[in-house]
C-alpha cells in the first residue's frame, strides 16, 4: 500500500506527533510504503495567479519542479493523508499555497480520474479551538478534486503539547486516533469505491454543460473533457 503524505508545517511539534501516532497505528495493519512531503519546502512557491494552468497546461506553470513531482505521487498513491495545524483559526499559508496550485485538478477543470476512487484522511490539532475550519479547507478542496471519500480528526488539546495534556483527554484521542487509524486501512484495502459525494457529482455535471459550448473555442479543459470521454458518460 502506498500512502503519500503532506505536512503543513515544517514543525515537528503536536501535530506531526498525532501524525507518526496514526501511522504507526496503520503499520500494524500491513506493510505501508509513506512518501511524505513537509511544506512548504516540497513547494516553497506562492501561485503567482498567471492562470497559465488553466488555459494552457499543467505543463506551463513556472513551479512545476514543484508540482509535477507532487502530483506524481497523489496519483500513484492509493491514499493521502493531511495534515495541519491550526494558525490565527485557519490552515497554515502553506497549506494554502500548496492548495491555490492545483486548482486545475479541480472537477470544472481536468480532474485526474485516478482521485475518483481515493481515500484521504485530514489530521489537525490546535492548543485551542479551529480544527474544523482549518480541515474544512482542505476537504473542500478535496471534494473538487473528485476524491472518493474524506475522513478527518480534530484534535483540540487545551494544552500546550500531549505532555501537558490532561490524561483523560489524552486517552481519549490516542484511541480516537487508533480507531481512525484501523478504518482507514481497512477501507483503502477493502478497495471499495462508494458513491461520489453530491458536491462532486453536481459540479461534474454543471462543468459538462458548461465544457459543452466551449467546445468549438478549443479551451485547454474541454479538449481534456474530449480526451476522457466525458461529454458522453460519466466517470462516476
Amino acid at each position: 500500500m502506498k500512502i503519500t503524505v503532506f505536512h503543513g508545517s515544517p514543525r515537528k511539534g503536536n501535530t506531526y506527533a498525532a501524525t507518526q501516532n496514526f501511522k504507526k497505528e496503520m503499520e500494524k495493519s500491513g506493510n505501508i510504503e509513506f512518501t511524505e512531503f513537509f511544506l512548504p519546502q516540497a513547494l516553497p512557491e506562492f501561485c503567482r495567479g498567471c492562470f497559465l494552468c488553466f488555459e494552457k497546461s499543467e505543463q506551463s506553470c513556472p513551479h512545476t519542479e514543484y508540482t509535477m513531482p507532487i502530483l506524481d505521487a497523489m496519483l500513484k498513491a492509493d491514499a493521502l493523508i493531511f495534515t495541519t495545524p491550526v494558525y490565527v483559526l485557519q490552515t497554515t499559508g502553506a497549506v494554502k499555497a500548496f492548495l491555490d496550485h492545483f486548482g486545475f485538478i479541480f472537477i470544472v477543470h481536468r480532474a485526474r480520474p485516478e482521485m475518483f476512487g481515493k481515500k484521504a484522511f485530514v489530521i489537525s490539532t490546535t492548543a485551542g479551538a479551529g480544527t474544523k475550519a482549518a480541515m474544512k479547507t482542505i476537504v473542500t478542496n478535496l471534494k473538487f478534486w473528485g476524491v472518493n471519500r474524506i475522513h478527518s480528526l480534530g484534535i483540540a488539546m487545551l494544552a500546550g503539547n500531549f505532555e501537558t495534556m490532561n490524561p483523560k483527554r489524552r486517552s481519549k484521542f490516542e484511541k480516537k486516533l487508533k480507531k481512525s487509524a484501523e478504518r482507514f486501512y481497512k477501507e483503502i484495502i477493502s478497495g471499495k469505491k462508494r458513491s461520489p459525494y453530491l458536491l462532486t457529482k453536481f459540479m461534474f455535471y454543471f462543468s459538462r454543460s458548461m465544457l459543452k459550448k466551449e467546445t468549438e473555442a478549443d479551451t485547454a479543459d474541454s479538449r481534456y473533457w474530449k480526451e476522457q470521454g466525458w461529454f458522453e458518460k460519466s466517470p462516476f
